[in-house]
């Protein structure tokens, strides 16, 4: 089934969208009804032939049904349209692995990974992307809230060129953590070398040491650890007691060990500011 016509909140200057809009509230309508309606609902100067026009095109679509001489929206129609646009939701949030960041699409992206490190990769080609392609007058605010940054550890060099890029952007980033371990406070230190402003919270919730929500614009990136990957890295965290005594290999085998994973990439500027506005609320 095609579904070639706007829903109700389409373009109200398209004599098929007012027709079909007003049908959904006022039914069953002659023609001349529904012309009447567009004048003197939209303001619209319509011609009673132009309304007629677009009424047998939505008939012919298998949109409408005629009752006599009166049209209405036709109930296996909307029960199609239903279950063909509840087939398109479910394929745009249906958990697939990334090809690119090209892979993205849609208002909501869901991506599986094998690794914990693998899905850190693919969350730093994101903000790469973001950095390299910010313009001036784009939203320009970074937030992150997450339980640590371990990335800053095994990619320090790519952590700095892709951070190092705030201030020549003129981007303002924040960041929430809620550890205090002495291999933590490095890593917080060095987040705030390259200009991001740091804060903590002592939130040791489940959701707090598992959830993670970042933004770069309109862009949030959100997901959840694996219970072994943070119980581990607690441990290893815990036990290290400066960056000296850091056990890289350890941390690379905790990353690197096959789990599943999943990420979700949200387009939505309005979500991005609120999580926002509860992060810099938590730092300023």
């Amino acid at each position: 089934m095609a579904l070639n016509i706007s829903l109700p909140m389409g373009k109200k200057d398209n004599v098929k969208d007012l027709v079909f809009t007003i049908l959904t509230k006022e039914y069953p309508l002659k023609i001349i009804e529904l012309t009447n309606f567009i004048k003197k609902r939209y303001g619209k100067s319509v011609t009673f032939q132009a309304v007629r026009k677009a009424v047998l095109e939505l008939v012919d679509e298998g949109v409408l049904e005629k009752k006599e001489k009166e049209f209405q929206i036709r109930k296996t129609w909307v029960q199609d349209a239903r279950k063909k646009l509840g087939e398109i939701y479910e394929d745009l949030i249906k958990e697939r692995k990334p090809s690119g960041l090209d892979s993205i699409s849609g208002e909501i992206s869901v991506f599986t990974f094998d690794s914990v490190n693998e899905m850190m990769t693919f969350w730093q080609d994101i903000i790469d992307d973001w950095f390299e392609n910010f313009k001036k007058g784009d939203p320009n605010i970074n937030a992150f809230q997450g339980i640590r940054s371990w990335e800053a550890l095994i990619h320090p060099n790519r952590e700095k060129k892709i951070m190092g890029q705030l201030k020549k952007k003129g981007i303002k980033s924040y960041v929430i953590g809620s550890n205090h371990t002495p291999l933590d406070r490095y890593i917080w230190r060095f987040y705030k070398s390259v200009g991001l402003k740091i804060g903590f919270v002592s939130g040791q919730s489940n959701f707090d040491k598992h959830f993670f929500v970042a933004t770069y614009g309109e862009t949030i990136v959100q997901g959840t650890y694996p219970k072994n990957t943070v119980h581990e890295m607690d441990g290893l965290f815990k036990k290290t007691k400066s960056i000296e005594d850091m056990d890289l290999t350890k941390l690379s085998d905790i990353v690197d060990k096959k789990v599943k994973i999943k990420l979700t990439v949200i387009k939505n500027l309005d979500m991005a500011k609120q999580i926002n506005k509860s992060i810099i609320s938590q730092i300023e």
